[in-house]
């Protein structure tokens, strides 16, 4: 019979799953390259989704009308025409494949390897080129063709399709207007204290966020007020009014003083100034949430290696540090809990920046933000600067949806972060953050000079500048520079969508051994015992071992004689040399920790004769000869002892080794001398802070054949004295010391 004059006015099975696969496979085609043009956006995120669900669905009716089309070919065809639908059928599969690959990756796994992407896009352009060929043909056939059953077929066919290729496409469009857009900012309190200025909330912490709605205001405002070329002068002149004196509002106005405006304008320009302050306070703050959630990144399944570094980290628990609160109360309680902003940029920027730092909260637990610095406010920084006091700017980026949910939602959101990553990439593995300027928003204080601020007028401390001027920093030479991830985030093994199987280190390991175990924190230990390992130059760093150096961290020599006569004068030199810290040795605040020398002289009978710095005195560093700490003071003389850095116009002792420098001291003796050992009459006499290096000691037994020297670098984070002051001599807890490296020395001892 012939196939035209066959009864096809009615669709059979066959022609049923011809018209669903065809629809599908078009709004797959077209969808698909929507997904690759279309900017970040819901509709874009949706358009994953459905298009990921078509996909699955159209699987089977795909599959099974292949399977028929290839039965029912005419085998008689060959030639071009044969090899054209052979790779069309090849092209399908592979399209088919890396497709459900791409979403089973996706569901299962941490990330959906490169190669599916590109597979998955070249495939679907060569099926969407094969499919036009395929069709064209027969549309033209049939376009002038009497009306037959056959035509009335092709028309229910061409319906059919076209529903299964609209429809998704309105689903898609109809779920991304349900979609109510979060707002991103939001009001200060009522009751917050504007202890700044109304243009400063954040002052003296020097965080700034990112095209806030009253910063778009006033651009908005300017444009319409002034001329291009006024605009550009009023801007030059903004440099003449350091921050210092006001925020951009107050600068403003003092620029616009220099335009000579007429009044008229004059009067519009202050309208525009006090619109924008009231939108400041309206929508200057941002809504805590999108920078939350860090446990989500390591529940996901995809950076849980990184979230476990973090967690016992110093930047994981900078915001509940009991003694960071506690110097918080300090500081509330002197100036008021307004100023405590200052420490916030960088210890607790969630609350600073979302106006909680109000005047009233100080603690974490109060705010229920204990996060410290999150995942997402680190990689939501956009910008920094090397000034410190925290000179970031942070962006909050634009979130996958159903972010921050749980349950079945919560899959979509990790499903859509691992199908479609791009802006999750770009927005938080921003390039920023491999320099060493990104760090120095933080990790350098500086002084605020001539305004009453809870910053001191000496600076306190500064790894930032420190590394500049150090050993490891090469300007002419970028290939011989360590920066500062090179060391404290370097490559360690661990599986991660990003790096693969290893990624970079969150650990951040420094000098802060104390607190995570004394919080036992998750981890807590293991942190503690690597950054031990870290102090002592014990954890190598396979990727910049051919700059950095071998060794301990701090290395030491003793220099003294090999034999010495009864009644001698012996000089003895302790040498230390700062082998591999990227900055001064110390860091970080040396008002609390400190490091010292213990020298000890024992003859071979058993017997101390000299022991200078014993850890187990009740001031080590009194006597130390050798000792790397702070002592502050304030504008009354008086010592700064519960890290009250507002109060700071000094420092009575500092001492510090640089990157790579060198220092000696010389411990001369005579023996023997006097009945027992003692430190110099001398060292009262020498003024605060001084430490005085001469000792004597005697030896009055003729059975003395031999002196062992030893000298031990130790290293406490926070001394007695500090922790006292802050938790309260009844609650004190110790903090451990720990040797960081250790020198011997044997002098033979002979008759005279």
């Amino acid at each position: 019979m012939n196939q035209d004059n066959q009864d096809t006015s009615h669709p059979d099975v066959r022609s049923l799953l011809t018209w669903i696969a065809s629809g599908l496979l078009i709004y797959l085609l077209v969808s698909g390259a929507l997904i690759f043009w279309l900017p970040f956006s819901t509709y874009a995120q949706y358009s994953v989704i459905v298009h990921s669900v078509a996909g699955v669905l159209a699987l089977l009716p795909v599959v099974i009308i292949i399977v028929m089309h290839w039965r029912r070919r005419d085998t008689s065809i060959s030639g071009g025409p044969a090899a054209l639908a052979k790779a069309s059928l090849a092209i399908l599969a592979v399209n088919i494949i890396s497709g459900l690959a791409i979403v089973l990756q996706s569901v299962f796994g941490r990330a959906v390897a490169d190669v599916w992407w590109l597979v998955h896009q070249l495939a679907a352009l060569a099926f969407g080129v094969m499919l036009f060929l395929h069709l064209l043909p027969i549309l033209m056939r049939y376009a002038n063709t009497p009306s037959t059953p056959r035509r009335i077929a092709r028309r229910w066919f061409l319906a059919a399709a076209a529903v299964l290729f609209v429809a998704p496409l309105g689903v898609t469009h109809w779920l991304a207007k349900q979609v109510e857009s979060t707002p991103q900012f939001q009001a200060f309190p009522a009751n917050y204290v504007w202890r700044y200025d109304a243009d400063r909330p954040f002052w003296p912490s020097r965080a700034r966020i990112a095209n806030p709605p009253w910063e778009q205001q006033l651009d908005g405002g300017l444009s319409a007020l002034f001329s291009e070329s006024e605009r550009e002068t009023l801007l030059a002149s903004l440099a003449d009014f350091q921050e210092s004196r006001g925020g951009p509002l107050e600068r403003l106005r003092s620029a616009a003083s220099l335009m000579a405006l007429t009044p008229d304008r004059e009067q519009q320009f202050n309208n525009l100034l006090a619109a924008t302050g009231e939108s400041l306070m309206q929508e200057g703050a941002l809504r805590p949430e999108p920078l939350l959630g860090s446990e989500s990144c390591g529940s996901s399944g995809c950076h849980d290696d990184i979230y476990k570094e973090w967690l016992p980290s110093a930047h994981g628990f900078a915001a509940f540090d009991p003694l960071f609160l506690d110097v918080q109360e300090a500081l509330a309680e002197a100036s008021g809990s307004a100023d405590t902003r200052t420490c916030a940029g960088c210890h607790d920027p969630v609350s600073l920046l979302s106006g909680a730092r109000d005047g009233t909260s100080i603690r974490g637990d109060d705010l229920k933000m204990n996060e410290g610095v999150s995942c997402l406010v680190c990689h939501s920084i956009t910008e920094t600067d090397t000034k410190g006091n925290g000179g970031y700017v942070l962006q909050t980026p634009e979130r996958y949806l159903f972010a921050g949910q749980d349950g079945t939602v919560d899959f979509w959101n990790r499903f859509l972060i691992r199908s479609y990553p791009q802006q999750h990439i770009e927005s938080f593995a921003r390039p920023l953050y491999e320099e060493s300027e990104y760090c120095a928003a933080c990790h350098k204080q500086t002084g605020t000079s001539g305004e009453d601020t809870p910053v001191g007028l000496a600076q306190e401390q500064n790894e930032y500048d420190s590394w500049r001027d150090g050993h490891w920093y090469h300007e002419d030479d970028p290939e011989k520079t360590i920066s500062c991830r090179d060391c404290h985030m370097p490559l360690v093994a661990g599986a991660d969508p990003i790096d693969g199987s290893q990624h970079r280190s969150h650990r951040a390991l420094g000098s802060n051994m104390y607190i995570p175990a004394m919080l036992d924190l998750p981890g807590g230990a293991e942190q503690a015992s690597q950054t031990i390992m870290w102090l002592r130059g014990e954890i190598d760093i396979p990727e910049i071992a051919d700059r950095w150096a071998d060794g301990p961290v701090v290395a030491m020599s003793i220099v003294a004689p090999e034999e010495i006569e009864s009644g001698e004068l012996v000089n003895l030199a302790l040498v230390l040399h700062n082998n591999k810290t990227g900055h001064d040795f110390p860091a970080g605040p040396l008002d609390i920790l400190s490091s010292w020398i213990e020298l000890k002289v024992e003859d071979n009978l058993g017997r101390t004769l000299l022991h200078l710095g014993d850890p187990a005195g009740d001031k080590p560093t009194l006597d130390a000869p050798i000792v790397y700490k702070a002592d502050w003071y304030d504008k009354n003389g008086l010592p700064v002892e519960r890290h009250n850095l507002w109060e700071v116009v000094g420092s009575s002792y500092k001492n510090a080794l640089e990157s790579g420098g060198v220092e000696s001291v010389d411990i001369a003796f005579r023996c023997p001398v006097i009945a027992r050992p003692k430190i110099s009459d001398s060292f009262s006499e020498d003024g605060p802070g001084e430490r005085k290096s001469d000792v004597v000691f005697a030896i009055d037994n003729e059975l003395v054949t031999e002196l062992k020297v030893t000298a031990r670098l130790l290293y406490r984070k926070a001394d007695p004295e500090f922790i006292a002051k802050t938790y309260g001599l009844e609650s004190a807890i110790e903090a451990p010391t720990i040797e960081l490296n250790v020198a011997t020395h044997t002098i033979t001892v002979s008759p005279p």
